[in-house]
């Protein structure tokens, strides 16, 4: 499936959605349209079944180079409209946080303002060795919105997130890891095969086992959410995965999860 005049790209295999930032002529900058599309690239493999997304960039030299600045004199030269595209962008992140199953981030290349807002926004983040990441809005001038700092914040902490504002400066992938932002560095060669590995521990789980895990863990700051989460751990007492899981364990064979 294509999205912005193909600009954005939704392809299911199998259990897996991938979706492609694909704008390889300018590094995958994010243009609005792609921010206005991405809720419905993922709904649209949720709807199909997968069990697990994967977000990549097109090429091999950047996953997303930031959002795409050549908009900016129209669409984002001051507060009143910044307020639609920060609209936008807080939907496309909420669509990835919101997703009852894995998101992963696949990073090769540059990683670099709002490709780190939406990176933040994954629930995993794997890349190459000479992945960079960083947040140049000082370089810009433009004012950083909350809750993409409070993400980043929570994943590399206050000291670093500062640091990363107030200097512009690219974290090599080694820093990245160190600091929280990554989970995984990978030879260049070696990025899909991890993914995949990864993916094929995900399927062997119970799908709605990890949608309450993720629920509880959006929980810790953000309490709106508490009572959902709690309703889906219930569910997972509740379901006949819970069921197979156990029956499974006694037979000691591989469960067959459904999401039920």
């Amino acid at each position: 499936m294509q999205f912005a005049e193909g600009r954005l790209l939704a392809e299911q295999e199998g259990q897996i959605g991938w979706i492609t930032f694909n704008q390889p002529e300018r590094l995958n900058a994010v243009r609005r349209d792609m921010w206005d599309a991405l809720p419905a690239a993922v709904s649209s493999l949720l709807g199909a079944g997968v069990r697990v997304l994967v977000l990549k960039g097109a090429g091999d030299k950047a996953f997303i180079s930031g959002a795409d600045i050549a908009e900016f004199d129209v669409q984002r030269n001051n507060a009143a409209s910044n307020r639609p595209f920060t609209a936008a962008v807080s939907r496309a992140t909420a669509s990835l946080m919101e997703a009852p199953v894995p998101v992963i981030a696949m990073i090769r290349g540059f990683c670099i303002g709002g490709g780190v807002v939406i990176a933040s926004a994954c629930d995993i983040r794997i890349c190459t060795e000479g992945a960079r990441f960083g947040v140049p809005a000082g370089k810009l001038g433009l004012g950083y919105e909350l809750d993409n700092l409070f993400r980043l914040q929570s994943l590399v902490g206050r000291g670093l997130a500062l640091e990363m504002l107030a200097t512009a400066r690219h974290l090599t992938a080694q820093e990245a890891a160190n600091a929280g932002l990554v989970n995984r560095v990978v030879e260049p060669d070696k990025l899909e095969d991890s993914v995949r590995d990864m993916i094929s521990a995900i399927v062997t789980t119970a799908p709605l086992t990890y949608a309450a895990a993720k629920l509880a863990s959006r929980a810790a700051s953000d309490p709106s959410v508490r009572d959902a989460a709690q309703q889906a751990i219930d569910r997972c007492f509740d379901s006949a995965d819970f069921t197979e899981g156990r029956a499974a364990f006694h037979a000691r064979r591989v469960a067959a999860f459904k999401g039920q």
